[in-house]
């Protein structure tokens, strides 16, 4: 008997279509920036729906999974865990990065035409730049306190403060989990249910993904200088390598705790960097990232749901990447040789940094470097002004390597699922992690 053939979509989100579409989108956004500032709109259009259902996932999520940890009396052992556990991921990015940046030296080595073109960028950016009050009387941990906590949570949601929206649902995560009730079992059970509604819009959202990427790394690179890219491309590259070994030392770090090996670490986390790399938002992969350690991985539910969201808005691994490799390109640049003492305040001053910079726009986060600059008596301005110049091509990366680490520290943390044989994750395909493995090795 005939059977009409059925129009199959799943090409549309392939990897290998969605990297077609960001390199053509890279393409056009440099050979042609008056037609990506022309589809710039579809592409913000797309993120923006992005982050409207990544809202609700990351706060079904910690609600549900904080509430289920409290009344399972079990929420004193997993806090120590993920406190040593991201301090730890915390160091040890800041390290990689240090290093790649001294061994590197993306600073030394510039030819007077480059340093000439640094120069007018920097004085450009100078003049450009209207004098603004500074806002110290809310810096330090007092202004990070303050700024924690809404005031009204329906401004924060409307303003997409994530930090605020955190706070947020950890309040009432604990609560609802110390509480204890009938009632509180029902809201648990309905935010779980919020969290599976809003994934499957962010699952049918992905065949708009590879368009969505054309727009928006095309609206991303027609914003470059023209005279920038070829007197910074060493610390771009620097930072890319830096980004890359940070992605195979988390890798490593899964593989080697799932019992998988490298290949299929990446091929099922594939979905989550690909978003990371296209639209440079950590918390637009947290869906693709929730799904991958659950069921590829085998990684207990409840305990991936809160960890991935803290993860991703407090541990921002990837400024800790901008900020090393920011601090090692001046001293570089102005023949700074920094002491073992100076290079200790670097690696723990970065740590501090991203952390005071959790949950602010890039502009902001960028310019916290300058509290590792100034201590160490370099010029801070000029480090935040080429560190935004070449944010939009680093910023894949370092969003990729983010995601990358936040993986390994939910996996690292969290328990495993006992499963079955039968039970084996079945990945795009209906291939097995079992197979793949063993279709690699061959």
């Amino acid at each position: 008997m005939y059977k009409r053939p059925t129009l199959s979509l799943k090409w549309i989100k392939s990897v290998w279509t969605i990297l077609a579409c960001i390199a053509s989108g890279a393409v056009a956004g440099i050979l042609f920036p008056d037609f990506a500032e022309q589809i710039t709109p579809f592409g913000d259009l797309y993120l923006s729906f992005l982050k409207m259902c990544v809202i609700p996932i990351m706060m079904t999520a910690i609600i549900s999974s904080i509430g289920g940890i409290f009344m399972n009396s079990n929420a004193i052992k997993m806090m120590k865990r993920m406190l040593v556990v991201f301090a730890a991921a915390l160091l040890l990015v800041s390290a990689i990065g240090l290093t790649v940046g001294m061994l590197g030296q993306p600073g030394s080595g510039l030819s007077e035409e480059a340093k000439a073109v640094l120069g007018s960028v920097v004085q450009q950016a100078e003049q450009q730049t209207t004098a603004e009050p500074e806002e110290s009387s809310q810096d330090g941990l007092l202004g990070f306190l303050i700024g924690l906590v809404p005031s009204n949570i329906f401004i924060a949601l409307g303003e997409g403060n994530s930090l605020q929206i955190l706070f947020f649902s950890i309040v009432v995560g604990v609560t609802v989990g110390m509480v204890s009730t009938k009632a509180g079992e029902n809201l648990l059970q309905l935010s779980d249910l919020l969290f599976k509604a809003f994934q499957q819009a962010i699952s049918w959202s992905m065949y708009f993904l590879p368009a969505g990427l054309f727009c928006i790394m095309a609206g991303q690179l027609s914003t470059i200088g023209e005279g920038v890219l070829p007197s910074i491309i060493k610390l771009i590259i620097w930072i890319y390598v830096a980004s890359l070994l940070v992605m195979l030392v988390s890798g490593w770090v899964i593989a080697r705790r799932v019992n998988m090996s490298l290949y299929a670490v990446f091929h099922a986390l594939k979905d989550a960097l690909v978003i990371a790399f296209g639209t440079r938002n950590s918390i637009a992969t947290i869906p693709a990232t929730l799904q991958a350690l659950t069921q590829a991985f085998r990684i207990e539910a409840d305990s991936v749901r809160l960890v991935v969201p803290l993860g991703m808005i407090l541990c921002r691994y990837s400024m800790i990447l901008v900020y090393v490799m920011g601090i090692a390109f001046t001293a570089q640049l102005y023949g700074v040789k920094l002491t073992l003492l100076q290079l200790l305040t670097v690696w723990i001053g970065a740590v501090l940094a991203a952390m005071a910079g959790a949950g602010a726009p890039a502009m902001v986060s960028i310019a916290m470097i300058g509290m590792i600059a100034v201590p160490l008596q370099l010029p801070a301005d000029t480090t935040i002004i080429l560190l935004l110049a070449i944010n939009p091509i680093i910023d894949p990366a370092i969003t990729a390597a983010n995601v990358m680490v936040n993986c390994a520290t939910s996996v690292l943390i969290s328990p495993k699922n006992d499963l079955s044989e039968a039970d084996e994750p079945v990945l795009e395909g209906g291939i097995t992690l079992v197979q793949l493995e063993q279709a690699n090795v061959r």
